[in-house]
């Protein structure tokens, strides 16, 4: 059976994702790739990708919990996903170009190691989940499955509403991994130094 036009639109938002991240990645040298801008106080590239794979991983955990009790609860789907208030603005707080910085809670602080090919697929997996989960919810109603914010323990989220702030925050750190490549400093391509002369 086809998915429902809403989550059809956020599993198409995840795939597209997946695709940026590699057409981002794919090109770019180890070097490039860890840099840090300024002085090495900001995040590289790598940093940006490992922190989403954390936060979306985080995330996905309650849920799935709250999507597993909907289910045992009989939580039928009614209709599209439909965020409050409040979820729409924190959704559109996320999406880039960034307007206003925002701290990330120490639980999804990325590491400063691991390779090109285990960060990226710690991304991709951590998508894989969310993909899954979507495609579940078509049988539930993610309006009324809630789960408590892992990082802010005060607030209630819909599943619904995660997808949308997980793509919106996915898009927020691929931007901001963007605008590494355009920082001064940033390491020249190998092929970029194959072609200058060498000053003696």
């Amino acid at each position: 059976m086809p998915l429902p036009d809403d989550l059809q639109h956020v599993l198409t938002q995840i795939d597209e994702l997946d695709r940026a991240a590699d057409i981002l990645v794919t090109p770019l040298s180890d070097e490039q790739f860890h840099w840090q801008p300024d002085q090495g106080r900001a995040w590289s590239i790598a940093l940006c990708i490992e922190h989403l794979a954390t936060a979306n991983r985080v995330y996905a955990e309650p849920m799935r919990a709250a999507m597993d009790a909907a289910r045992s609860k009989n939580l039928k789907r009614r209709g599209p996903i439909k965020s409050t208030v409040f979820g729409r603005m924190f959704a559109s707080s996320m999406e880039p170009p960034v307007k206003r910085r925002m701290k990330a809670p120490a639980k999804i602080l990325p590491p400063a190691n691991g390779t090109r090919t285990d960060i990226l697929k710690r991304y991709h997996d951590a998508h894989a989940s969310i993909r899954q989960m979507i495609l579940e919810s078509a049988d539930i109603d993610a309006n009324r499955a809630t789960f408590t914010n892992p990082f802010i323990s005060l607030v209630r989220v819909r599943v619904g509403t995660a997808f949308h702030i997980l793509a919106a925050h996915d898009r927020r750190h691929l931007w901001q991994a963007e605008q590494v490549r355009k920082a001064p400093g940033f390491p020249a391509s190998a092929e970029a130094t194959a072609g200058r002369p060498h000053l003696r």
